[in-house]
């Protein structure tokens, strides 16, 4: 189904921005850095993540009396209250927001001494209106994949294992409620725009591109969005979350353009974390129209990524060069 192709240019004995090269089939060039660029810029993700939740908690306590930092410490032993805490003084918010200006030069600056190597990464093709509208039309059909997917688990047995799991999910969503005022503007900032950037360039831009110099795409597409579902953590959001790797790291594939899915992350956390019903002033009817609407769209991806095949085998028959790369 899908090409193979090397990136490695050494091996493949191309200059940087030569087409893609399709090797033989069954040729992978499998390497000890094909695993540890991956685990080390997740951990390193995470890591910087957790330094700044961590610090946002410290300065928290530090503004305030001994006694309410006393009393603060004991709400944190309980996990459910803790959580809670979080929420109130935007940890969540805060650690992303800074950490995204720690985590993408860095990502850029791993991403300009591979290419001082002669290794081709970050794909920028050209980008026709046409691969546009037809990423748009991908990402709001898998939202509505996503949807169905959460009934389903909505009529699971709760006393399932799963059912459990959903429970669970459920409870530490009812938690989150939307802010307001400029708390509201760094939420929109962090989470529209900043966190899309930094993790399409960790998992599209460098693990996906990795994966593609060692595997065929048929294996670095579904490896990528597993890592990408297994890093959210949370098995109900991780079992979402691999399905929307798997169009997001597609329609990368197919594109051969970083802004492709990076522009559908956006439209994924814009509208999947509420920030769009809130600005939008949507009632529980107007959500309900939404939920329709992204069903609806579920034929138009399958268009979309038909549509992305057909332009990517056009172009390589064609014999086109794939685009230029940063």
């Amino acid at each position: 189904m899908f090409a193979m192709n090397d990136r490695n240019d050494k091996q493949a004995g191309c200059v940087v921005n030569a087409p893609e090269i399709q090797p033989k089939k069954g040729r992978w060039h499998i390497k000890v850095r094909t695993f540890l660029v991956p685990l080390f810029f997740m951990i390193l993700h995470l890591a910087v993540l957790n330094m700044m939740v961590f610090a946002r908690v410290f300065f928290h306590i530090a503004s305030i009396s001994p006694a309410e930092a006393e009393a603060l410490r004991q709400r944190l032993l309980d996990s459910a209250d803790s959580i809670g805490f979080m929420i109130e003084i935007g940890a969540q918010t805060y650690a992303s927001f800074f950490a995204m200006f720690v985590l993408i030069p860095v990502y850029l600056f791993y991403i300009c001494l591979r290419r001082k190597k002669g290794i081709q990464m970050l794909g920028w093709s050209s980008l026709p209106l046409k691969k546009v509208f037809a990423s748009c039309a991908i990402v709001l059909g898998a939202m509505g994949l996503t949807q169905i997917w959460m009934v389903f688990l909505s009529q699971l047995d709760q006393s399932s294992a799963l059912g459990l799991q959903f429970q669970k999910y459920l409870k530490l969503m009812e938690v989150f409620e939307p802010s307001s005022g400029w708390m509201f503007v760094l939420e929109v900032i962090t989470t529209v725009f900043l966190i899309p950037v930094g993790e399409e360039l960790l998992f599209r831009g460098i693990i996906q591109d990795e994966f593609r110099r060692a595997f065929p795409a048929a294996v670095a597409i579904p490896a990528t969005a597993l890592l990408f579902a297994v890093f959210h953590g949370n098995f109900v959001q991780g079992s979402y979350v691999f399905a929307v790797g798997l169009t997001l790291s597609l329609a990368y594939y197919l594109t051969d353009h970083i802004l492709v899915p990076i522009g559908m992350h956006v439209v994924y956390n814009f509208i999947g974390s509420g920030i769009f019903s809130h600005v939008a002033g949507f009632s529980d009817r107007g959500e309900t129209v939404m939920m329709y609407v992204l069903y609806a769209a579920i034929p138009f991806m399958a268009a979309g990524i038909i549509f992305l095949f057909r332009w990517r085998a056009k172009s390589l028959a064609s014999e086109e060069p794939a685009g230029s790369r940063l």
